[in-house]
């Protein structure tokens, strides 16, 4: 789900702080996180009752409708000092500090936020609406529409109504088609792809465009993309929204959840005995682990990242074992390492990488790729 960092100013870790704020939210689970996100992108704001305590510990933890809810205000503070509910048996007014309150994207000074489904499901209708239409009006305009002109020669006298009589004969003869009936007495104008024209792929374009605004890959949903690079770009691109709410639900939490229950309950200062409060959700990204496996190797061997940080990378769970302990099936691979060491001593394109201040080998050769990883 997520772990909790909580730091001091020189970044160091207080486990004691972590271990009572991971005992208080040990009945906070994935189901309710979920929760909280399905409700604030359905509704635009989501709730989570925390009220009731047993033994330091969070012990009743559940989700309530937001339309149920309506907040009480504070006339001269301006701020949220409760909520109502709104339940079958009547309203029960709840303190401010017993509920996780989780708006998306509110607007300033707005207590609820904007549901993302509902602008996703009107753009959705309209793409929709209009290719069902489409057909409709290709039908329409697509294929020439005849017109017959009637002209009555100048030797020949017939007055208004008997023209018309003939115009709307035709007309009855001609009723199961888009064909027109007119007298020459009439200016027309033909209609037809040449000239008239409604053209309906760049307002198909147009909404797509629109869609895609919201940052949504269509290729998720069955849509198609113009190639490999375009739907990595839009992969990407959902990735860090998806990121984004997790910041803004950390934010919340540590906000609302974390921050009362160690002022309160453990008597800890901001700022004194405590700098920072983190909460670490799993890494987001559209790589597969094979992919992962090319950067990952280099990056621990160089020190960038820990073992423990690249199984994260991987989606394994504990902590990785020290290197003296791993056991290697084929002692093979640990011969391979030596010669190609060896190997690369004797041409000159070794590299030690403990010698600080040392031009590093950009050519490639003696690197021994994958045989020097560490696993």
């Amino acid at each position: 789900m997520f772990k909790l960092q909580v730091v001091d100013s020189e970044g160091k870790r207080i486990e004691e702080i972590e271990e009572a704020c991971a005992i208080y939210t040990a009945r906070l689970k994935r189901k309710h996180i979920k929760q909280l996100y399905l409700q604030a992108l359905k509704y635009g704001t989501s709730f989570l009752y925390i009220g009731k305590k047993e033994e330091d510990m969070l012990s009743n933890l559940f989700l309530l409708h937001p339309k149920n809810m309506e907040p009480i205000m504070d006339e001269g503070e301006g701020e949220i000092e409760g909520w109502k509910y709104r339940g079958k048996d009547g309203d029960i007014e709840i303190p401010a500090e017993e509920i996780i309150h989780f708006p998306y994207d509110a607007d300033i000074g707005e207590v609820f936020g904007m549901s993302f489904l509902g602008r996703l499901v009107q753009t959705l209708h309209l793409m929709l609406n209009t290719e069902l239409n489409l057909a409709e009006i290709v039908d329409k305009f697509a294929l020439p529409i005849l017109q017959w002109l009637i002209e009555v020669g100048d030797d020949e006298e017939l007055q208004e109504e008997e023209l018309q009589g003939i115009v709307d004969s035709l007309e009855n003869q001609l009723e199961y088609s888009n064909d027109v009936v007119t007298t020459n007495r009439i200016t027309t104008d033909t209609i037809g792809f040449a000239q008239s024209q409604y053209d309906m792929v760049p307002v198909l374009q147009s909404i797509k465009e629109s869609f895609g605004l919201l940052t949504f890959p269509m290729s998720l949903i069955g849509g198609k993309a113009d190639n490999l690079s375009a739907i990595k770009t839009q992969a990407a691109q959902y990735i860090n929204d998806l990121k984004d709410l997790q910041m803004d639900l950390s934010d919340i939490l540590i906000e609302q959840l974390y921050e009362p229950f160690i002022e309160q309950e453990l008597n800890k200062i901001p700022g004194q005995d405590y700098a920072n409060i983190y909460l670490i959700f799993p890494t987001l990204t559209t790589e597969s682990n094979a992919d992962v496996a090319t950067w990952l190797f280099p990056a621990i061997r160089h020190g960038l990242i820990s073992r423990d940080e690249a199984r994260s990378q991987l989606s394994f769970r504990g902590k990785a074992l020290p290197v003296e302990e791993l056991e290697f099936i084929d002692d093979s691979w640990i011969e391979a390492v030596e010669a190609n060491i060896a190997s690369a001593q004797q041409t000159g394109d070794y590299t030690d990488p403990t010698k600080p201040n040392e031009p590093k080998n950009r050519s490639g050769k003696g690197d021994g790729k994958d045989t020097k990883n560490e696993p």
